[in-house]
């Protein structure tokens, strides 16, 4: 899925002998102030776990992780908003161009402090508050100073039938196309500029070409067709998530079949569209969406995603996955979560689950253990469990980070050293579990009396 656009222009990169394969950078994120939370940092990971009690700002965090993927995303265009805010004069800049000059020159500081200011305006817009404010700093490991295009002509097409290519380069990416199609406004710049933060940030441009944010109470909305009027950004991107499952597809995509089987696995049944509707079949018998579990209904836009698409590449902003599910599901949807991280996805979630949780930690032990025990033994482990090696967790893949209640009604995120630790820690639950047992304790001693 690379950056394409469709009036014959390309986004190459130049100097393909030397193309490596490259490996997500580590992305530093400090928060000073964003909702509840306080001096605060997080590291970009494929898959980012938020937990800690309600209003201390899980949502407002993976928000601000979601702003990075959805920035960069083929299907958006927010990264214009840049080059409209700074109000670079695209005809001017290309009226005058020779070809082999360089015809535009950015700072890096003025597109990553733009990014900072952009990603507050556009939580306040997932949230419906235009006057939200906030202070954040997105730390991009870039190498040098200043964006650098570069504009160049030539000849191409058959011989006798040639045309003028433009051409504008950024790094090692360039822009191509036919003069006839060419429009002077920021396009270009914004699809190169798109490219190199994507490559940067994820060691390749064509990774995570899309995003998708699974807003609570989405269940709800799955069987309501005519988007309704929104007040906040959230729901109005999950409508146009909704468009995505119904688009009818010019050839199917090859989707992974562990994860198929461990979306049966956790809806105890399958999903299917029929007719314009969603249908729900359980061992057979089979029924409308809106007749279903509310555990169902809540994990249908994954699921009719998953049924249809591959994983590969995708980002997924998923608010409290376990709603609705009994323990045991909770443990299926965590096989099923790593799955799809081990497929290529990325995720951010926000949990209350610590089932979620004690199952994600043993993923990631089962993974450790495979460099400890004899293979044969580790075999029969997995299987005595029924679990598949495509679940098992690579803690290197995993932030985990843990709201922290301050006495001034503030929050602070703690991180949590999954490697160190070899699990996710279970800090936010150990109290609530030792109080409520230590008040049984007390009451069993009276009814004793």
């Amino acid at each position: 899925m690379g950056i394409t656009d469709v009036i014959n222009l390309i986004i190459k990169r130049h100097n393909k002998d030397t193309l490596t394969v490259k490996e997500m950078k580590q992305i530093d994120i400090k928060i000073n102030e964003l909702g509840a939370i306080r001096d605060s940092s997080l590291k970009l990971k494929p898959l980012m776990l938020f937990s800690g009690e309600s209003g201390l700002g899980k949502s407002y965090a993976a928000f601000l992780i979601h702003y990075l993927y959805y920035l960069l995303s083929e299907s958006g265009d927010r990264l214009e908003l840049f080059f409209r805010d700074y109000n670079y004069n695209f005809e001017s800049i290309l009226d005058n161009a020779q070809s082999g000059s360089q015809i535009l020159t950015i700072p890096k500081k003025e597109v990553f402090d733009w990014l900072n200011k952009d990603a507050i305006s556009y939580i306040g817009y997932l949230i419906g508050r235009e006057d939200f404010s906030g202070s954040v700093e997105i730390g991009i490991p870039c190498d040098y100073d200043d964006f650098i295009f570069t504009y160049r002509e030539e000849l191409g097409g058959l011989q006798g039938q040639e045309d003028m290519m433009y051409q504008i380069e950024l790094s090692h990416f360039s822009y191509n196309i036919l003069s006839s199609k060419f429009e002077k406004n920021s396009r270009p710049f914004m699809l190169l500029l798109k490219a190199e933060l994507k490559d940067i940030l994820f060691g390749d441009y064509k990774d995570m070409g899309y995003t998708y944010l699974l807003p609570p109470s989405r269940g709800a909305l799955m069987e309501i067709n005519e988007r309704p009027s929104f007040l906040s950004g959230m729901y109005q991107e999950f409508y146009d998530f909704k468009k995505v499952l119904n688009a009818p597809m010019q050839r199917p995509e090859t989707v992974n079949q562990d994860i198929i089987e461990c979306c049966v696995s956790v809806n105890e049944g399958s999903l299917s569209r029929v007719e314009g509707r969603i249908m729900y079949n359980k061992h057979g018998i089979v029924m409308p969406l809106t007749a279903a579990a509310s555990s169902i209904k809540e994990l249908a836009p994954l699921t009719l995603f998953l049924n249809r698409y591959s994983a590969k590449s995708v980002s997924f902003l998923f608010e409290e996955p376990e709603a609705h599910l009994h323990p045991n599901r909770q443990m299926k949807l965590a096989d099923m979560i790593s799955c799809m991280i081990n497929d290529g996805a990325h995720m951010q979630i926000t949990t209350h689950s610590d089932y979620l949780i004690k199952r994600l930690n043993n993923l990631i032990n089962l993974y450790q253990l495979k460099d400890v025990i004899d293979g044969e033994t580790y075999n029969t482990l997995l299987q005595k469990w029924g679990i598949k090696e495509v679940f098992l967790l690579n803690p290197q893949n995993v932030g985990a980070y843990v709201m922290k209640r301050e006495e001034n009604g503030t929050s602070r995120i703690i991180e949590q050293n999954v490697v160190k630790d070899k699990e996710i820690s279970f800090e936010s639950f150990y109290s609530v579990i030792e109080d409520d047992m230590e008040l049984t304790r007390e009451i069993r001693k009276y009814l004793e009396l």
